[in-house]
């Protein structure tokens, strides 16, 4: 008699699939479990020594910790999740995939932020002797709203129709049917659109206010009397301004584009030709003469400004406040200004590879430092002395409290803090490594495996391999070594 063999096989192939992710589940499981317990065990008193002098916790190393400092504590997923909060519960900040979900707050000030369409802030402060607040939210780009105690509540959805207040620097925005209908105020004036920015009408401030009417691209004018008069005509064609018409020498623009363009005031006396390609300019107020031909690729200044430039091959300028040059712009620039009276700033960048900065004072001492070698190192020195350098640097920008936070800790292979009375802490692989000296106190330790802690004012020192397996002790000039734990050999 005979069988069919496929119901075994099929079992067989189960079994055998199923012993596949057994497997697979339980390595997954010994190694969370491995990692946690080197984690607790190993990095329970290891300390990430930063200038605040933070004290760090690994739950799941390399990527799930704790920091602590006398006032504030973070936790940290990296790179998805990072919360920090102040010791006294007044001060929160979370973000989520940043820079995508951030939530701050401050006392009972509290803002959201969902980049690129969500926003929202409520702050609270004092009004008449009792507690307001102001409130703002925005869902991009169709629900605006707000709500504070001098201007009330307002409400928009965008395009039907709305009123938004304090938004885009106007006082007020409304509309109806966008672009059927849109007004806004701005101190005294108010402008009324139709079919934005087809035609629109401009008045306020009384006799002497504010007038304008734009029928785009052919005609339009807006002027406040006694200062300015702005109109165009088949825009960008024609354009003409007259300004400062309140004071003892009034100024004039006339534009006919790209023919040719020209301005005459006290204070300057402008000449272009078929811009950019040619231009000249008198500058009576700041004491220079620039010529462009064209701009931006040569230009030359002379008097309080001294300027060559050729570009983007190279640039040079100099006046009052600062001196700058560049070579295959924007790949190499340096710059180097006055801070203050006492303090210079002298900045290099070799885009986007090299970032220097450095702040010292009349007698030359350095005050402060950075430097950034991309994608392999940053190093700070700050005021007070101490200093910070870590590998690697995949930022090619600064942004502390952001990009660094979140995701720093991913690549951040070799950290060392030194303080300016010789004190340092330095971390590698994560915080798997670790040295710290303080005055005559030195230790080394690499978790499980080897520590050593040396006193050079004492003489001590203790080293150990594999948790204290193999073991040497000195204290002065006797020195025992201890196998297993079990006994020592050794003497003076």
């Amino acid at each position: 008699m005979s069988y069919p063999s496929e119901p075994f096989s099929s079992c067989g192939k189960s079994t055998a699939g199923f012993r596949a992710r057994a497997f697979r589940t339980a390595t997954a499981i010994f190694v969370v479990c491995v990692l946690t317990s080197v984690s607790r065990s190993a990095f329970a008193e290891e300390t990430a020594g930063t200038v605040d002098g933070v004290a760090r916790r690994y739950i799941v190393w390399p990527l799930v910790f704790v920091d602590e400092a006398e006032e504030w504590r973070q936790f940290s997923l990296v790179p998805l999740y990072v919360k920090r909060e102040s010791g006294d519960n007044s001060e929160k900040r979370v973000q989520f995939l940043w820079p995508i979900w951030l939530y701050r707050r401050s006392g009972k000030d509290v803002s959201i932020r969902l980049l690129p369409v969500f926003t929202y802030w409520k702050d609270y402060f004092t009004y008449h002797g009792a507690e307001a607040h102001d409130l703002h939210y925005m869902l991009f780009p169709f629900i605006y709203g707000s709500e504070s105690p001098d201007e009330g509540k307002s409400f928009a959805f965008f395009p039907i129709a709305g009123k938004m207040k304090n938004f885009l620097g106007r006082d007020d925005i409304g509309f109806f049917l966008f672009p059927l209908y849109m007004e806004y105020t701005k101190n005294e004036l108010r402008q009324r659109n139709y079919l934005w920015p087809v035609l629109s009408f401009s008045e306020g401030g009384g006799d002497s206010g504010f007038r304008g009417f734009r029928l785009w691209p052919l005609y339009g004018y807006f002027e406040k009397q006694g200062e300015f008069r702005r109109e165009f005509a088949l825009w960008p064609i024609y354009s003409h301004q007259k300004f400062d018409l309140d004071k003892e020498q009034s100024g004039e623009r006339v534009m006919v584009f790209p023919l040719f363009a020209r301005e005459d005031s006290a204070a300057r006396r402008y000449r272009s030709i078929l811009w950019p390609f040619f231009a000249h300019e008198e500058n009576y107020a700041r004491d220079f003469e620039e010529w462009s031909a064209p701009w931006p690729f040569y230009m030359k200044t002379r008097g309080t400004i001294y300027q060559n430039r050729l570009w983007p091959l190279y640039g040079y300028k100099r006046d009052d406040e600062k001196e700058t040059w560049f070579l295959a712009w924007p790949f190499f620039r340096r710059r180097e200004y006055d801070i203050d009276e006492d303090s210079h700033m002298r900045e290099v960048r070799l885009t986007p590879l090299v970032f220097y900065e450095t702040e010292t004072s009349d007698s030359g001492e350095i005050i402060s430092h950075k430097e950034r070698v991309w994608p392999l190192w940053r190093f700070r020195r700050f005021e007070d002395g101490s200093s910070r350098f870590r590998m690697l640097s995949l930022l090619w920008f600064s942004d502390e409290r952001g990009f660094e936070r979140a995701y720093s800790p991913l690549w951040t292979i070799y950290d060392r803090v030194e303080e300016p009375d010789g004190d340092r802490k330095v971390r590698a692989l994560w915080g798997l490594i670790k040295h710290e000296r303080s005055g005559a106190r030195g230790e080394t330790r690499v978790p499980l495996v080897y520590s050593r802690v040396s006193d050079t004012e004492t003489g001590m020192e203790e080293a150990r391999l594999f948790g204290g397996l193999i073991a040497s002790v000195r204290e002065g000039e006797t020195r025992k070594i201890r196998f297993f734990r079990f006994g020592s050999i050794g003497g003076r």
